[in-house]
């Protein structure tokens, strides 16, 4: 039998959340020189693109 508890404890995070949750996306984003957007929104923008690419 495998010990599922074991395991996720290995797998934990040490910290819950991103540094960019901590710091505040704003803030992280003058540091970094750059946009923070959400993955999904990043995986729509993407899809969108690839359709306008195919049509053209």
């Amino acid at each position: 039998m495998f010990n599922t508890k074991a395991f996720k404890k290995f797998f934990k995070r040490k910290y819950p959340y991103s540094p960019v949750a901590i710091l505040g996306r704003k803030t992280v984003e003058r540091i970094l020189g750059a946009d923070i957007i959400k993955l999904k929104k990043l995986e729509e923008k993407q899809k969108q693109e690839r359709d306008e690419q195919r049509e053209a």
